[in-house]
């Protein structure tokens, strides 16, 4: 905490946390003004959406983190700490909370009716999330490099604000029949796959030339997106073709995965 190398990583860190708890106040339409929109930084859009958007910058952000302190050789227990809080709010309370204002403010009927659903959908994800970040925290930390043990809460929570951004703008809820299921569906889905016992590879640099330009390539995409607020489709893609393909490979390559990271005989 106290040297100056560790200040960089625990302030994007920092800044991921403040920005999840102004995200929950948005929601809540703690900061709209009169005519009911988000006065954050001169967006005229409905605080609900800003408030996605900035779960989508906790996301952003969370990657800094990471990157920062691998670069400064300043990862440490208080930052690993200090940073799954951070995730829980922005990544594992956050979202559920998005979905299930941005359902109240569409259909309050629909939501009214199907409330025990919604509660359910959201603890299951609320659980997931720190089921995910506990075990990471204890398990998983330091045997598995080159994969996740399960999906990251911090994908997981950017999904379903991505997911709920695309039904706004698209008014999904009203155009699909039984619209308004999806987005708790999604916050089950994800919940479950958190604490699941799938592999899914990390972003690393790979042998191959032309796979190391596209994953830069898809991750400028997403950091422009991502931060600029447009196009929430590409980002959805994106997280799609990496979830199923991803998850694909890992579940064949399972058993060499478990075998690499299983104590050596003595």
């Amino acid at each position: 905490m106290v040297q100056k190398k560790y200040l960089v990583p625990n302030l994007f860190t920092g800044l991921n946390f403040l920005i999840g708890i102004g995200a929950i106040l948005l929601m809540t339409e703690s900061f709209t003004n009169p005519a009911g929109n988000s006065p954050v930084m001169g967006f005229a859009k409905e605080p609900i959406i800003v408030g996605g958007w900035m779960l989508v910058w906790c996301a952003l952000l969370d990657k800094l983190d990471g990157f920062a302190a691998r670069i400064l050789k300043a990862s440490s227990e208080f930052g690993a700490q200090f940073d799954s809080l951070a995730d829980l709010t922005a990544f594992g309370i956050a979202p559920g909370l998005l979905v299930y204002f941005y359902l109240e403010t569409v259909d309050y009927a629909w939501l009214a009716t199907h409330r025990p659903l919604m509660l359910i959908s959201l603890a299951i994800f609320v659980l997931g999330a720190a089921m995910r970040l506990a075990r990471y925290n204890a398990i998983d930390s330091d045997e598995i490099k080159d994969y996740f043990h399960g999906l990251p809460s911090t994908f997981a929570g950017s999904f379903v604000a991505i997911s709920t951004i695309l039904f706004h703008k698209h008014h999904l809820a009203q155009v699909l029949p039984g619209g308004n299921l999806a987005l708790p569906l999604i916050l089950i889905l994800t919940g479950i796959l958190m604490v699941s016992p799938l592999y899914l590879p990390k972003l690393l640099r790979r042998k191959n030339p032309l796979i190391n330009f596209f994953q830069v390539l898809n991750i400028i995409a997403g950091y422009v997106c991502g931060f600029g607020m447009i196009l929430p489709e590409l980002l959805y893609a994106q997280g799609i073709i990496y979830g199923v393909v991803g998850f694909s490979f890992g579940i064949l390559k399972k058993g060499t995965i478990e075998a690499a990271k299983a104590p050596s005989p003595e």
